[in-house]
């Protein structure tokens, strides 16, 4: 018997990913975001699952998402995925979707600084 190697297809949103990943200079986040790709890309799971009624309006118009998952990256950045099927019989693909700082990330997620009184 022979173990079957299963290697996960990802693409990616070309506005909201690809474009920051290219910008970004090499070194702590890029890596990072190359080691989950490849983790994801090795059929794993990374990082945390996000709760249907939390998951921003965005991306559930732009990219019909139902199931999504946040990586938290060095310096408060993020990593937002999902995975897509588009035909029944076609095996799910990994679609990251968003790689931002922690402010535009706050900004998506709805959440806000606290006003000191």
């Amino acid at each position: 018997m022979s173990l079957k190697i299963i290697t996960m297809d990802i693409r990616v949103d070309k506005k909201d990913f690809l474009r920051i990943y290219e910008n970004l200079p090499k070194g702590t986040i890029k890596n990072a975001v190359d080691e989950v790709i490849q983790a994801l890309k090795n059929d794993s799971i990374v990082g945390e699952h996000v709760k249907h009624e939390k998951i921003p309006h965005y991306y559930t118009q732009r990219h019909n998402v139902q199931v999504l998952y946040r990586v938290a990256l060095p310096q408060y950045w993020r990593l937002i995925y999902t995975f897509q099927t588009f035909t029944e019989r076609e095996k799910p693909k990994v679609l990251l979707l968003e790689l931002m700082d922690h402010a535009k990330y706050n900004k998506r997620f709805g959440y806000f600084k606290k006003k000191s009184a």
